[in-house]
């Protein structure tokens, strides 16, 4: 089995079960959208959101790491400006950071 891209997204304020599904679903439209990219769907991409153990701070810094998104960089450079761009609507006082690798 091929692994799969990995979407992990830091350093969120506390979230319920429905604002993160539509966060979720949000990130797998975005995914979706760029061309040449590869993933199309929910089921060909992993997306975490990790627990921090500090609570303090959570929101103002949001961290989004992207892995296994193929060697095209141009797809990953469009990945990175659209997932930054929906974190910043969602959370217009934090600032994203978001990194995209291979």
């Amino acid at each position: 089995m091929k692994n799969k891209p990995v979407i992990k997204v830091w350093c969120l304020p506390k979230q319920t079960e429905s604002q993160l599904k539509k966060l979720f679903k949000s990130i797998v439209s975005v995914v979706g959208s760029v061309p040449k990219l590869g993933p199309k769907d929910q089921d060909e991409i992993v997306v975490l959101f990790p627990v921090d153990a500090m609570k303090f701070g959570l929101g103002t810094e949001i961290v989004v790491e992207a892995s296994g998104f193929g060697k095209n960089s141009l797809p990953r450079k469009q990945l990175k400006k659209e997932l930054k761009t929906t974190l910043k609507k969602k959370y217009p006082k934090a600032a994203v950071q978001c990194q995209v690798a291979k």
